[in-house]
């Protein structure tokens, strides 16, 4: 069994053309380009937000000695 030989003929009008996968493809790009939802865009800022705080305070931790005196 060698694959395309057993595969049903297609109809002339699909020969040239593969209108499911086109019309994928076509569906796909329209979705990359539609705008990011608001909602979405400020959930992003508060998440890089809370990452740069969480940064900083670690940053201003290193070097200070142990808040219970043993070190």
């Amino acid at each position: 069994m060698s694959g395309k030989k057993d595969l049903p003929e297609l109809p002339p009008e699909w020969r040239d053309k593969t209108p499911i996968g086109d019309a994928l493809r076509a569906r796909y790009r329209e979705v990359l380009n539609e705008p990011v939802p608001e909602k979405l865009k400020q959930l992003i800022e508060a998440l890089k937000e809370k990452e740069r705080q969480e940064a900083e305070d670690a940053d201003s931790e290193v070097g200070k000695p142990p808040e219970d005196g043993s070190e």
